[in-house]
């Protein structure tokens, strides 16, 4: 009865030692994250400002305007987007389809 006491109490220290020590190490690791951070923010806090964009001549706002009713160019942008983003999902399918049938041979 003593030993099993003295077991189940020498379980119980070891598993709460491992819970300690891995969230020791999580509070180290979050530290060492939250420490680049700052470090990251500090040195983008010392960049100077970007300059301010300078103003488009309204020649080129109605240049543009004629160009788009000519040629539809947010369309064509939609339209190309539409396309790569198509691309891409079919190309994580096919991946996927792959992984599938090396799986079953």
């Amino acid at each position: 009865m003593v030993i099993a006491g003295i077991t189940s109490w020498l379980e119980a220290l070891v598993t709460n030692l491992v819970c300690w020590i891995q969230t020791g190490l999580v509070r180290a690791l979050n530290f060492v994250i939250a420490s680049l951070g700052a470090l990251l923010a500090a040195v983008a806090g010392l960049m100077p400002d970007m300059p301010a964009m300078p103003e488009r001549p309204s020649q080129f706002d109605t240049a543009l305007g004629w160009m788009n009713w000519v040629f539809p160019v947010g369309t064509v942008v939609q339209v190309l987007t539409f396309l790569v983003g198509a691309w891409l999902i079919w190309q994580g399918v096919v991946i996927a389809l792959r992984w599938a049938k090396a799986s079953a041979t």
